[in-house]
């Protein structure tokens, strides 16, 4: 009986066409990896003409279950481990750094949405593309005085003055060169899986985002991420890209630190004709016939805001429906008189419970 089974077996699997791997990938494939065997076929397990059946409202075959495993991998060719579909490369994206007790290291996909973003007029955001551009050039330069081929930039000013916003267009950028974003969270997660993806992906352009650095260095050991910024692991073709609102608190260790930070640009509040620019891009003229709106107020008042306020008051007024001055006194308030838990400590008056009053 034993070895009918094990004779059905070797004819099932001489039936089995071999796993190929398109030699032209990733450009023979979308944005998703299917079933080897069905270049058409998405990460469910439903091909594409099945998806575009659906937007004709035809009717879809039924889900198939998505297998768990698809094949064996090893690295010494004696242990053998399942493993599911496998790609030689990640495709341009946003990816943040990871680790698993059970996986070990990976790379987690983020979502990025970049055709909304307002390029605004003079603002630095252009010259930060510009400076990447030309670094993106400069390879064989690097190489050929073995130096490391990295750069820093260091983007600082106040809340809501666009550095996110910059941030979103260069990943737009990088993604169009076909390269990666990584997302930097912890310097041990970081720099293991920055090893793994340059082990595998030797010159894919990569950037990395550092959002919000003087936070980054309070959490962790300080002298970790100064080393990664330093270059110590020689992590090649790569930009790291930090941002803060304080730039005072990171010392000149790190402000004042080429090797660290090559070039610096302030991110100021949106000029006049950046604001009037925003207001054009969500105002129509229904909108500023029915509330009212007097385009040239919106501009004045809110000079020294930021893009966030520019977006409150659109919302006061045009979806709230509140009246403009309902819209525009609280957001300059905020603008005048910051609040501080320090007001606190001259504050006097009752709050809360009282003690009960003795009767005689």
């Amino acid at each position: 009986m034993g070895q009918d089974r094990n004779q059905r077996f070797l004819e099932e699997t001489e039936d089995t066409p071999p796993v190929a791997v398109d030699p032209d990938w990733p450009d023979a494939y979308d944005d998703s990896f299917g079933d080897p065997d069905d270049p058409d076929e998405t990460d469910d397990g439903v091909t594409v003409g099945e998806l575009l059946a659906e937007d004709d409202n035809m009717p879809r075959k039924k889900k198939s279950k998505a297998k768990r495993y698809s094949q064996w991998t090893s690295v010494d060719d004696t242990n053998f481990f399942p493993a599911g579909k496998t790609c030689p490369v990640i495709l341009p994206g946003f990816y943040e750094p990871d680790y698993s007790s059970q996986s070990g290291y990976f790379l987690k996909k983020l979502e990025t949405k970049t055709e909304d973003l307002i390029r605004f007029p003079e603002t630095n955001s252009d010259a930060v593309i510009k400076e990447i551009k030309t670094f993106w050039g400069k390879e064989k330069e690097y190489t050929a005085v073995d130096m490391a081929y990295r750069m820093g930039i260091l983007l600082y000013g106040p809340p809501g003055s666009g550095k996110s916003s910059t941030i979103q267009i260069l990943i737009e950028d990088v993604i169009k060169r076909k390269g990666v974003a990584l997302k930097f969270s912890h310097p041990d997660v970081f720099i293991e899986n920055a090893r793994n993806f340059r082990e595998i992906q030797p010159d894919c352009p990569l950037i990395v985002l550092m959002e919000d650095i003087d936070a980054t260095l309070r959490r962790h050991n300080e002298s970790e991420v100064l080393n990664i910024l330093d270059g110590a692991e020689r992590i090649h073709k790569t930009v790291f890209i930090a941002t803060t609102n304080y730039p005072e608190e990171l010392g000149d260790r790190i402000v004042n630190r080429p090797s660290r930070f090559d070039s610096r640009f302030k991110m100021p509040h949106p000029s006049a004709e950046s604001r009037k620019l925003y207001f054009d891009h969500f105002l129509t003229p229904a909108m500023i016939k029915k509330h009212k709106i007097d385009l040239g107020n919106w501009v004045k008042d809110t000079e020294n805001m930021s893009v966030a306020h520019l977006k409150q008051l659109f919302i006061n007024q045009c979806i709230l429906g509140k009246s403009y001055k309902e819209s525009i006194e609280p957001l300059k308030e905020m603008v005048e008189n910051k609040i501080s838990s320090k007001d606190d400590e001259n504050a006097t008056g009752k709050f809360g419970f009282q003690p009960k009053l003795s009767r005689k």
